[in-house]
């Protein structure tokens, strides 16, 4: 609404502007001709009042149309001159008119203006009985003057405009570049949080099934599997309160305390968690890892998390090999199990593995996953370190 005011103000404002002008203008000029008494030149009458008007008041419109400005204002003063009156300030008229249409049109056009408002310039000076010479030295410099000041104005309001338009741009810019990243931090959650519930709902699940399975026959066992499926809600509810502090600012930041992100040093205990639901687990850690940034090591202890998880939910009790290695320039993923190729395809689709891939495009890596040669499924994540 602010916007639609401002481009309603502008022209009203501009046009009262030019009024204003056209107005004091004419009370100027009448004011020093009416006083001027001389025998040489006619009283100033009511006719001349009228002719004054008709040279001044058109300004008001001379951003409109101002070539018709220019023709009416310069006709007014020639019938004013050719009766006789003073000419006094009278000249200011077709002057204006003529910065006007060199302010307003393109130089060729300004041009044309000046062959009309030259003669009757030329016209004025000779009423004051100005020698031929001085009369046109005149003319040529005042229409020089209008025409260079009007082209210099109208270059002015161009590149206002230019500079009011790449103004916009920056803005529809920004507001496009703030928009991807919301859409970016929006997808990065929906990533973890669909790897936290993924990974943990699957042990959760498979820890009540054992529970309700061995409920009777081994009380103890059963006891052990609600017990896991405690802990695990309990870390589940940390995680995703983890990731819902990041959306749920207070107005005092300072009050929330946030938990660090997972990183490589939690994977034994992620391998321990799965060996707990019978998938027997081969973790080989090749560091040092402190001095990776806690966002790639993140990514990295995700890519796993979620490759552990396909192979719970696709290919059951079997084993599963996990190798983290630090390379020179990079480090290395690979998460692989032993499960039947038919079995193991199922982990090749779905947003998890869709999830990974961006996982490791943020950081300009890369992620490969398909079935092996024997038989199982292999994950592995190549991220640069440099």
């Amino acid at each position: 609404m602010e916007g639609v005011r401002t481009l309603v103000t502008r022209p009203v404002a501009k046009w009262a502007v030019d009024t204003g002008v056209a107005v004091l203008l004419f009370l100027m000029m009448s004011l020093v001709a009416g006083g001027f008494h001389e025998q040489q030149w006619r009283w100033f009458d009511g006719w001349a009042y009228l002719l004054t008007a008709a040279i001044c008041l058109p300004l008001a419109a001379r951003r409109r149309a101002p070539l018709l400005v220019l023709v009416l204002i310069s006709a007014a003063y020639l019938v004013y001159l050719d009766g006789g009156y003073l000419p006094g300030l009278h000249l200011w008229g077709p002057v204006l008119a003529l910065y006007s249409v060199a302010a307003m049109k393109p130089p060729r056009i300004s041009l044309a203006a000046v062959a009309v408002a030259g003669p009757v310039l030329y016209a004025g000076a000779a009423t004051l009985r100005i020698p031929p010479v001085g009369a046109t030295v005149q003319t040529v410099v005042i229409c020089g003057v209008a025409v260079v000041l009007g082209g210099l104005s109208r270059q002015l309001a161009q590149r206002n405009r230019q500079l009011a338009e790449a103004t916009e741009e920056l803005r529809r810019e920004h507001e496009q570049q703030l928009e991807r990243a919301m859409v970016s931090e929006r997808l990065r959650i929906a990533r973890e949080l669909h790897d936290v519930i993924a990974h943990h709902m699957s042990v959760i699940s498979m820890q009540a099934g054992l529970a309700a399975y061995v409920f009777d026959s081994d009380p103890a066992t059963a006891r052990t599997a609600v017990d896991t499926v405690g802990d695990i809600s309990r870390e589940s509810l940390d995680d995703m309160r983890r990731v819902l502090d990041l959306l749920r600012l207070p107005e005092n930041s300072g009050e929330v305390e946030f938990t660090s992100a997972p990183g490589l040093k939690e994977l034994p205990e992620l391998a321990e968690r799965v060996r707990g639901l019978g998938v027997t687990v081969d973790l080989t850690l090749t560091g040092p890892f402190d001095d990776l940034p806690s966002g790639l090591q993140l990514t990295v202890y995700r890519v796993v998390q979620e490759a552990m998880t396909n192979v719970l939910k696709h290919a059951g009790a079997v084993r599963a090999t996990v190798t983290v290695r630090r390379e020179p320039d990079r480090i290395v993923a690979k998460v692989a199990n032993g499960a039947p190729a038919v079995a193991a395809t199922g982990a090749g689709h779905g947003y998890g593995l869709l999830g990974m891939r961006e996982r490791a495009r943020l950081y300009g890596g890369r992620l490969t996953a398909g079935a092996c040669p024997d038989g199982g499924f292999t994950v592995e994540l190549v991220l640069p370190t440099m």
